[in-house]
């Protein structure tokens, strides 16, 4: 959830792991322009959002409104001491460390600043879904594997 002082947003989304040495790795990404946010809610899943950008809803200035933005799907296995972390960014303009780094990246720009707010509490609980998998069945978070059992469950 999300607030601007104008009518439009860029939200960069960026997951990461850091190593037991405190190492930044960045995983994948995930972007979306405010004024699209519009779902498909066919084709969404929880954590697959699908946008219809079939038309422009701009911003009203002030006004809190759900960003549902996918970050594209990655596999990792996390070991003892390492952790993963999220930066949210109204820019694309960090510099990159490596060529994974630049996908989409710098494509686009604001001619002028905004003040922009995320919105976190019980009434705009933004949130950040990390399925947990046992594997690596396509278009799910079904599949094979033996994982051991998760503490309590």
């Amino acid at each position: 959830y999300g607030s601007s002082t104008d009518e439009e947003i860029f939200w960069f989304v960026t997951l990461w792991r850091y190593d037991a040495d405190d190492g930044e790795h960045m995983l994948t990404r995930g972007w979306l322009r405010g004024s699209q946010r519009k779902l498909d809610e066919d084709k969404s899943k929880p954590w697959q959002p699908v946008h219809t950008h079939d038309e422009r809803q701009p911003l009203t200035p002030g006004e809190i409104y759900e960003f549902n933005i996918e970050v594209r799907p990655y596999g990792i296995l996390l070991k003892a001491g390492e952790r993963i972390g999220v930066k949210i960014r109204g820019a694309d303009d960090e510099i990159p460390d490596a060529f994974i780094e630049t996908i989409a990246q710098g494509q686009i720009t604001r001619p002028q600043a905004s003040h922009v707010s995320v919105h976190h509490n019980a009434d705009q609980p933004s949130h950040l879904l990390l399925p947990i998998t046992r594997g690596n069945r396509i278009g799910t978070f079904i599949s094979g594997g033996i994982l051991p059992p998760l503490a309590g469950h």
